[in-house]
């Protein structure tokens, strides 16, 4: 049985193959309406994107929509997975962007949303993340929400930013939330939930 691991991130390595991963794992990432439910940074997104209703939201690495459909809200998908998205079309009415990379999208495309939402896709992106901030600087008055999970033992992208505090000190924009999941004493491990405006 394939594991998301092998196409995304091993052994310290970015690999990046998701549409080979699409094509050969089932569900990846295994998450559920319950898992949704439990995770007190997602409810916190969806409470805030309906708290604000109406708002249009686009969702970076959206996958087959089983997330976007939980939220119930104005959404698009970008995924750079032709696969997940065929897959997300059929499964849910939703509407998908394919893309190349999500920093080709923010240059080209000239809708305007009110919550950019990147959820668990910011380790895929660190290359490109000084670029994708300064494009979201130039909208004003929009809403950059952000979940992501950090791990004790992590090797992948230390070297921009060392654990949840330090991402939380180099996000660029005025936080108004912060939700914190942790799984061990050292309070590194586990999920962050950030919610910015910018100005």
């Amino acid at each position: 049985m394939n594991n998301y691991h092998d196409y995304v991130i091993k052994d310290g390595r970015f690999i990046g193959q998701f549409e080979e991963m699409y094509q050969e794992c089932e569900d990846p990432w295994e998450a559920s309406k319950e898992d949704y439910d439990a995770s007190a940074c997602s409810v916190t997104t969806k409470r805030f994107i309906h708290e604000h209703d109406p708002c249009r939201v686009v969702s970076f690495g959206s996958g087959k929509g089983q997330h976007l459909a939980w939220l119930d809200c104005d959404a698009d998908g970008v995924e750079i997975s032709e696969t997940a998205a065929l897959e997300g079309q059929l499964d849910h009415p939703l509407q998908y962007t394919v893309i190349d990379t999500i920093l080709h999208f923010l240059q080209t495309d000239n809708q305007e949303y009110d919550v950019y939402l990147f959820r668990e896709v910011l380790w895929y992106l660190l290359p490109d993340l000084d670029t994708i901030w300064t494009i979201l600087d130039t909208r004003h008055g929009a809403w950059v929400v952000v979940e992501l999970s950090f791990y004790d033992d992590q090797k992948y992208g230390r070297e921009y930013f060392d654990g949840p505090d330090d991402f939380l000190n180099q996000f660029p924009f005025p936080i108004v939330k912060i939700v914190r999941e942790h799984t061990s004493l050292t309070q590194r491990e586990g999920r962050v939930l950030v919610i910015g405006r910018v100005l």
